[in-house]
């Protein structure tokens, strides 16, 4: 044993500094969430604080000590040092300097004696403890200074120490000490790296301490994200700010190559380590995360196990990722500052060992990894092989837009060489709706796949090269509404599909159901969504079901199913937000139709919000349907609001992206929605223009529907049908809608069906056959019954208000299934209109106009014969209108003024000085 130090307190050869807990600076975070969970003296018999420097862990023993000192509680500190006395002489000399009773236990044993050994000075000090009437906590800080007989001792006086002690040891490594039997006999608290990390609460108090002006909470999260929570990091960034000439902050990032960062690691890290680590630790800085074999690869060497063990013990920043410890990788500051290093020391050996990391990751299935690590090597052959094998693999995964960005970084005579790159950036072009260049990307893959074949190509590696190509020419025919095409390609494809396919046979069959649905061939819908669903189960592929999902509930919502249609699109929903997060590109692709449906069953404002949130994003990755579901209920809810000229906007702007993307379908229910509109705001003429600009055929013969008609062919058809309405030519309006009406009923397509039996019923209530209305409004019922349909009554405006009122208005309730929801309807009706009402009224209160600026010359003519007393057709004749033309114009005065009676719409427009 070596000799002992002295025994009294005053003659001990300790510097009396480290008897005291350093001084806390100004901006200490009190950490209450790790004080409060922290062990009572007398239930532990250690408690270690383990992590890499700068991670607080002085500060909390500081914390830790004063919260015990304010309970009344007995402790001692000791900041450990490699140069001063022995451990037992610096144990011996904290507990004399802190606890009175402990130097008077020593005195008792003969003040002034020296110790002969440590073994006795160690006996001595753990007898002196036992005799104290109160527990006591003895905080050592630094104990990774401790050298390999310090630890010895201190290993042994842990073993003798009573129950009334408790002992803190906070250290960069863990110390050599028999731990594991510590932990088994439940006498060890840990407190780790992770524990230590500051929270984004904990680092919005730091700014505020930091007296940082310009400085705020929303500064927080990104500041724990930059720096892991590593409390040094966060000090350096607030002392690290990028401000303006003014000194407004423009700047709190942080990182490892920041010389404020640097300076701290190779002073206090990297310099101190031995040469063999830093060498192990530049030469492996470049991988996110490795494994011993991996390490081994970067290195050329053997012993990679060996040397994290060494860097996981010195505390270096290196965080295990698994139980097993196989799978590390270092701290994000810590990595940067060593590639730092690395450049300033070597920079040709840079993309060399992006190579071979590359080649590392290759090898073991890391794809993601290796092209990553390819791409920054620069190396354009290497990058284009690993992307041409992986890049279906990556989009079935849903990386599409990540193999977007890889592409990126080839050369266009690179990738004229490897037809998978170019066919899967024509899929991409295609979700970017850039359809000319998914074409010449489809053609220059085709022609390259006839140039491989014809240099010896594998037939299997051709078979699949043309698999593939005729999936994108199938997506590009869905893309631009060339739905014949699509069912043609889809049934060779359905041919060729096996095992390896499921994510395409997701698609196809998608693709399939979207094509038919818009061709009115819902028949075979049912089985085919099956087909598509077992295939979805069995592809695990999330990208794909979200899409097929889509395309689902959007089909769900032309047959009728409401229910159906949201319990499909509100699944989408979830899994996109599961898989891309909130407001991505690939939710809009769920969102956008969900809107529509519960549009439909009037929850306006969840419809509002979720086309607010995503009709902005999804351009950047949908297809025709998704874009134009935003745009029509966008549109809708704004003309519900009274902003019709916002709502004319938004199907403006729907019908110029339709148009320049030559898409005809887009244009044309855009087309048909703006005519509603505008008829329902009284501008006649502008639709009739409108339409005849649009060439929708003035003959309705050429509009009736037949066995290729398309939902397309349809919206023509209700842009015509409307205006033949406003001008009186009702019996055109009847043939054609009574045609539309048989050809949906007879294709299954129940909202068309509603739609056009609505319209028939308005076209009947204008020819004054009040019996054939109610018996269309009640075909219009009994077929939105199921999916209880609510908006779609109310978009067609008084007339149908009108007929509801007259069949349910009044006499007895009862209760067949198609009566009370028709009550609920009127209802709806009645809440809307009110609304409305009391929307105009507000308005008029504000405008010295009145409303006078929302009715047209027409409209305004027919009320000054109405308050002349004459009646419709008096007025018809006068004017050289049919009698159904003037009751259309009095439903559109009803509906402006708010009420359905001659007298009061005459009443107010006297009130209003629109009538003498």
């Amino acid at each position: 044993m070596g000799a002992g130090g002295a025994m009294g307190g005053d003659n001990m050869t300790v510097v009396k500094t480290a008897l005291l807990p350093p001084r806390l600076g100004s901006g200490i975070v009190p950490r209450p969430r790790l004080i409060q969970n922290l062990p009572m003296p007398g239930r532990k018999r250690m408690s270690l604080v383990r992590a890499p420097a700068g991670y607080g862990k002085t500060t909390l023993l500081q914390q830790w000590r004063m919260s015990l000192s304010e309970r009344g509680e007995r402790t001692a500190w000791l900041s450990l040092d490699r140069y001063l006395s022995d451990i037992m002489t610096q144990i011996t000399a904290s507990l004399a300097h802190n606890v009175p009773e402990f130097q008077h236990a020593l005195n008792e044993r003969g003040q002034g004696k020296s110790f002969v050994t440590t073994e006795e000075q160690l006996v001595t000090c753990a007898d002196c403890l036992t005799e104290l009437e109160r527990d006591v906590t003895l905080f050592m800080d630094d104990a990774h200074l401790l050298q390999p007989e310090d630890l010895r001792v201190f290993q042994r006086f842990l073993t003798r120490i009573p129950a009334n002690t408790h002992i803190v040891v906070a250290s960069r490594e863990a110390p050599n000490l028999a731990l594991a039997r510590l932990r088994a006999q439940g006498e060890l608290s840990e407190i780790g790296m992770d524990a230590l990390k500051f929270t984004a609460e904990e680092t919005c108090e730091l700014l505020k301490a930091s007296s940082v002006d310009g400085l705020c909470a929303e500064d927080a999260p990104a500041l724990v994200d930059q720096t892991e929570g590593w409390a040094a990091g966060l000090r350096l960034a607030t002392m690290n700010m990028v401000r303006n000439q003014k000194g407004a902050i423009l700047d709190v990032s942080l990182s490892g190559s920041n010389s404020i960062v640097a300076d701290f690691f190779a002073e206090d890290i990297f310099g101190a380590q031995p040469a063999d680590v830093r060498d192990f630790l530049l030469a492996t800085c470049l991988l996110e995360r490795f494994t011993p074999d991996l390490c081994n690869a970067m290195t050329g060497g053997t012993d990679a196990r060996e040397m994290l063990d060494r860097i996981e013990a010195a505390g270096l920043f290196l965080i295990s990722l698994d139980e097993e410890r196989m799978w590390y990788r270092y701290h994000g500051l810590f990595a940067e500052f060593l590639l730092r290093r690395l450049t300033d020391i070597d920079p040709d050996r840079i993309a060399q060992s992006h190579i071979m990391a590359s080649r590392s990751y290759h090898r073991i299935g890391l794809m993601v990894e290796a092209l990553d690590h390819a791409v920054r090597s620069g190396e354009q052959a290497w990058l284009a092989q690993l992307l041409d094998d992986s890049c279906e693999k990556l989009i079935y995964e849903g990386k599409i837009l990540y193999v977007f960005e890889l592409a990126k970084a080839l050369d266009k005579a690179t990738i004229a060489g490897h037809p998978r790159i170019q066919l899967a950036i024509a899929w991409m072009e295609l979700r970017n709706l850039n359809f000319d260049k998914a074409r010449r990307l489809i053609v220059q893959a085709e022609e390259c796949i006839a140039n491989q074949a014809a240099e010896g190509l594998c037939p299997e590696a051709e078979a699949e090269l043309r698999f593939l190509a005729q999936h994108r020419r199938m997506m590009l025919a869905g893309a631009t509404d060339d739905f014949l095409t699509v069912d043609e390609i889809a049934e060779t494809l359905m041919k060729q599909f096996d095992e390896e396919h499921t994510f395409l046979a997701c698609s196809v069959y998608g693709q399939q159901i979207r094509a038919q649905r818009e061709r009115f061939r819902l028949q075979d819908f049912e089985r085919n969504e099956a087909r598509a669903r077992t295939i979805g189960r069995q592809s695990q592929h999330k990208f794909a079901f979200i899409s097929q999902k889509t395309i689902v509930g959007k089909t769900w919502f032309a047959k009728g199913d409401n229910d159906a249609a949201i319990e499909a699109l509100e699944f989408g929903y979830g899994q996109a937000l599961d898989f891309a997060g909130e407001d991505t590109a690939i939710a809009a692709f769920a969102a956008l139709p969900l809107a529509e449906v519960i549009y439909e069953r009037n929850e306006l404002s969840r419809a509002k919000s979720l086309v607010d949130r995503y009709l902005p994003r999804a351009r950047a990755f949908a297809f025709a349907d998704e874009l134009l579901a935003g745009y029509l209920v966008s549109a809708r809810i704004s003309f519900n609001d009274g902003d019709s000229a916002g709502a004319i906007k938004t199907l403006d702007l729907a019908r110029s992206v339709g148009l320049e993307l030559g898409l005809k379908r887009m244009q044309m229910k855009a087309l048909a929605e703006k005519v509603r509109i505008l008829l329902r705001s009284g501008n006649i003429e502008r639709a009739a223009r409108l339409a005849l600009l649009e060439g929708i055929p003035t003959d309705v013969n050429a509009l009736k529907p037949d066995i290729n008609s398309s939902t397309t062919d349809e919206a023509r058809a209700l842009v015509r049908a409307r205006i033949l309405i406003s001008e009186g030519n009702l019996n055109d309006a009847l043939a054609l809608s009574q045609r539309w009406k048989q050809f949906c009923q007879h294709r299954g397509a129940m909202r068309s069906l509603v739609r056009w039996s609505l319209i028939r019923a308005q076209i009947l209530v204008l020819a004054c056959d009040t019996r054939a209305a109610q018996r269309s409004l009640r075909d219009a019922l009994l077929a939105a019954l199921d999916g209880r349909s609510v908006r779609i009554f109310l978009d067609e405006g008084p007339h149908i208000q009108q007929l509801l009122e007259d069949a349910y208005g009044s006499g007895p309730m009862t209760n067949l299934p198609v009566d009370l929801y028709a009550y609920d309807v009127l209802n709806a009706f009645t809440i809307a209109m009110g609304t409305r009402a009391s929307v105009e009224v507000d308005d008029l209160a504000d405008q010295e106009t009145g409303i006078d600026g929302k009715m047209t010359g027409r409209e305004l003519e027919i009320l000054s014969f109405v308050a002349s007393g004459l009646r419709n057709r008096e007025i018809g004749d006068r004017l050289g209108l049919t009698e159904g033309s003037v009751k259309w114009y009095m439903q559109r005065i009803y509906d402006k003024v708010g009420t359905r009676r001659r007298s009061v719409a005459v009443d107010r427009a006297r009130q209003f000085g629109l009538l003498q």
